[in-house]
């Protein structure tokens, strides 16, 4: 039985006349085409070209072949052109999980691009605080922040630090006026998160606004980004939130020590998978465009 790949070196002697062009258009050297012709005669039991100084011509055997051998090479480009947009027509679904906030400003955006792009692959966004086990299968991707994941199985990517600081509506900036700073900050009425009573940016807030007003507390961010937008207080709110929402402004610049890394995070595994890769590269992207829509529109905003 002949091999296969050596109907190339029939073909492109066929073509050229001489085993010398043949080799510069396979890129091999003239002595590889020579041998793979001869195993070729072998194995098909034929002469497929009469040698001479001229050249390499076809004997009517190999002229009769040739058709054949054509049409092999045809069904291999189309199968390879089969490949090629069986690769493009990515499909399957990809688990991401991340807080809320991220899934609202970053990932549910990037979807309508990812679905016109990819159609067939279809994204479960899981808003959530707690830490699904990407090593186990729960996700596929995560949007984290904090502390870098240091979980040897995952694939850590730097992606971002998120500023936050304090908004309110223009009408509450219009009635208490613009505080002169961040400590001013304390003459407003405050909506936060319950779970900012014991965190971070809580024990900030007792620190640096002795005698603050916490007008509010909710359970969910919406619901703070709902209750700053009504004038019930002012909020702290991640800027790439904050500066989106209609209505609000910055009361201060970015308090230094709310900043938190934002780390993407998968498994080698998932992010093979093409469309798992997909997904990752279009909301890398969309971070990456979020950064620079904030840093251009940061000086309207504080000047709102």
């Amino acid at each position: 039985m002949f091999e296969w790949n050596d109907l190339r070196f029939f073909l492109a002697v066929a073509r050229s006349g001489s085993t010398l062009s043949a080799a510069r258009a396979l890129q091999v050297s003239q002595a590889t085409v020579s041998r793979r012709i001869a195993v070729l005669e072998e194995a098909l039991g034929v002469a497929l070209f009469s040698r001479s100084p001229a050249g390499y011509a076809l004997t009517p055997r190999g002229q009769a072949l040739l058709e054949q051998a054509q049409e092999v090479e045809a069904a291999v480009h189309r199968f390879g052109h089969a490949v090629d947009a069986e690769t493009r027509r990515l499909s399957g679904t990809v688990r991401l999980t991340t807080v809320e906030s991220a899934a609202n400003a970053w990932v549910i955006p990037a979807l309508p691009a990812l679905h016109e792009a990819h159609p067939e692959i279809e994204v479960e966004v899981i808003s959530s605080y707690e830490m699904l086990d990407l090593a186990r299968g729960e996700a596929e991707v995560a949007i984290r922040f904090g502390s870098r994941p240091t979980q040897e199985s995952l694939i850590v990517r730097h992606l971002t630090d998120l500023d936050e600081c304090f908004y309110a509506s223009r009408d509450l900036v219009t009635r208490l006026g613009r505080p002169s700073s961040v400590a001013d900050i304390a003459r407003y009425p405050l909506v936060g998160s319950s779970a900012d009573q014991t965190g971070r940016i809580g024990e900030w807030i007792s620190a640096n606004l002795p005698g603050v007003r916490m007008a509010h507390r909710f359970n969910a961010l919406s619901a703070v980004i709902a209750g700053a937008t009504a004038g019930l207080g002012a909020a702290v709110l991640p800027c790439m939130m904050g500066d989106d929402v209609r209505g609000l402004v910055r009361l201060a610049p970015p308090v230094p020590e709310f900043s938190t890394p934002c780390w993407l995070v998968t498994t080698d595994a998932a992010r093979r998978q093409p469309h798992v890769r997909a997904v990752i590269d279009l909301v890398v992207a969309r971070i990456a465009g979020a950064g620079a829509r904030a840093s251009a529109g940061r000086e309207r905003n504080d000047a709102a």
